[in-house]
């Protein structure tokens, strides 16, 4: 009797923790696929940043075509999509707690370098031509000279 009280609360509890996992990962964004008709502009500027786990993203992407240890120390995963001239590249980064943080995209035309960070601070007015100067830029140096 025991003995089956404690595989019923073995049980339960297992189910419990599924469900619980379950729960939690039906609220995680979809990340963009990854392929060579995407626009990489638009995968970049939607790839959810911060919340993607190392399991997400394999279940999402699959396996990676390899992995690489980024300058930052950071662990990346390269993903290729396209042939030859229209290869593309997009490696995605991993922080400590083995998060997406950002995906750097690589192709042999206008895109190179690209990175989601840039591209979704750009789309916020964080950075870039659109984005509020910091008060010292506001003015330009000769208005600035002017002044004095």
């Amino acid at each position: 009797m025991e003995r089956t009280m404690i595989m019923l609360a073995v049980m339960l509890g297992t189910m419990l923790g599924v469900f619980a996992h379950a729960e939690e990962q039906k609220y995680m964004p979809m990340p963009p696929a990854f392929s060579a008709q995407a626009n990489p502009e638009e995968t970049l500027r939607t790839y959810p940043l911060g919340v993607i786990t190392k399991q997400a993203a394999f279940s999402h992407h699959g396996q990676a075509t390899r992995a690489v240890k980024l300058p930052n120390g950071n662990e990346g995963w390269v993903y290729q999509s396209g042939e030859e001239s229209g290869l593309r590249t997009y490696t995605l980064e991993f922080d400590g707690q083995d998060r997406v943080v950002d995906v750097l995209y690589n192709e042999r035309g206008r895109h190179n370098g690209m990175t989601a960070l840039q591209v979704q601070a750009q789309a916020a007015k964080i950075l870039g031509p659109e984005a509020e100067p910091a008060p010292f830029e506001k003015h330009s140096s000769e208005e600035y000279r002017q002044s004095k």
